[in-house]
C-alpha cells in the first residue's frame, strides 16, 4: 500500500518533490524490471510505440514513449487507487495522465542537463503538473541518479537558455542534492523544481519509469501530445533523411541527449 506520511507531506510542501521508499514489493519490482526488459525488445514500429536512441555508433536506447496503450502491466500499475490518490493529494484534485515514458541511461548513457519541466507544458494550455518516477534499478550518483533543488516551492519558470534550458548562472546559484533510489522506491515532483542528472559511469543500466499527470481541470491532452511530438520530433524509425526538424521540436526534447 502507497501511502503518505504526515513527514512526506512536509517534505512536498517545502521542497514539491518526495520519497516514498518501498512502494513496490519484491514481486512487483520484478515485475517492473521484467516489463522494462519487453520495452526494450520491442521492435521500432512506426504509429506505435516511440523509441528514441542517443547519437553516436553505438546508438544507445535512451527512451521509450507512448507504450501504455500497448501494455496491460504497466498500465494497471499506474491505475492502482493508493497512487491515485497521492496524485490528488498532490494536485488539490483528480489527477489525468499526460504522458508516459521510460528513461534506460545504459552504461555510457548521456546526463540530463539542467531544466524545468513547465517550460515543455505550456503549449498545452496546462499550468502545473506532477511526475511520478519509479526506479526499476538502483539510482546512484555513479549512474546518473536525479538531482533535486530543496526548497524551491514556487510555480515560477527560472531564466533558461535557447535550448530551453537553465541559464548557466541559474544553475551555479542553486544547490543541487542527489537523489538516491533504490528499485521500488516512488519519486513524486512537480514540474517546476530544478532537476538534472549525469552520465551513467557504471556498467550496468539505470533505468526508470517516468509518468506524468495533469489537474483534471486542465484537460486531457495525452493524444494531442504525443500527436504533436509525433510529427514535431518523430522517432527515426518515422524520420525522413535529411529532412530537418520541426521548429517546435525543441519542445519535445528539452535537456536529453537524444538527438
Amino acid at each position: 500500500m502507497i501511502e503518505l506520511s504526515e513527514g512526506s507531506r512536509r517534505s512536498w510542501r517545502a521542497n514539491r518533490y518526495v520519497v516514498l521508499r518501498g512502494a513496490l514489493d519484491g514481486p512487483e519490482r520484478e515485475r517492473l524490471r521484467k516489463w522494462t526488459e519487453e520495452l526494450a525488445a520491442w521492435l521500432e514500429t512506426p504509429g506505435r510505440w516511440m523509441k528514441y536512441f542517443e547519437p553516436g555508433p553505438a546508438r544507445l536506447l535512451c527512451r521509450v514513449e507512448n507504450f501504455l496503450p500497448y501494455h496491460d502491466g504497466l498500465r494497471a500499475l499506474l491505475q492502482r487507487p493508493d497512487l491515485l490518490r497521492c496524485l490528488e493529494e498532490f494536485m488539490g484534485e483528480r489527477a489525468v495522465l499526460f504522458k508516459e515514458k521510460l528513461n534506460f541511461k545504459l552504461p555510457g548513457g548521456g546526463g540530463f542537463a539542467p531544466h524545468q519541466d513547465a517550460p515543455a507544458f505550456t503549449s498545452f494550455g496546462q499550468t502545473y503538473h506532477v511526475t511520478l518516477l519509479f526506479g526499476a534499478d538502483r539510482m546512484t550518483p555513479e549512474n546518473g541518479c536525479l538531482e533535486m533543488v530543496d526548497g524551491f516551492s514556487a510555480t515560477r519558470i527560472l531564466p533558461q537558455e535557447e535550448d530551453g534550458t537553465l541559464r548557466r548562472d541559474v544553475v551555479d546559484a542553486l544547490v543541487w542534492r542527489p537523489l538516491p533510489l533504490e528499485p521500488g522506491d516512488l519519486a513524486l515532483f512537480d514540474s517546476y523544481v530544478p532537476h538534472r542528472s549525469g552520465p551513467n559511469r557504471s556498467a550496468e543500466p539505470r533505468r526508470a519509469l517516468y509518468v506524468t499527470y495533469n489537474r483534471a481541470s486542465e484537460g486531457d491532452r495525452r493524444g494531442e501530445y504525443f500527436a504533436l511530438k509525433r510529427r514535431a520530433f518523430p522517432p527515426e524509425c518515422e524520420r525522413v533523411p535529411g529532412a530537418p526538424l520541426d521548429e517546435a521540436s525543441r519542445v519535445f526534447n528539452l535537456g536529453n541527449p537524444i538527438r
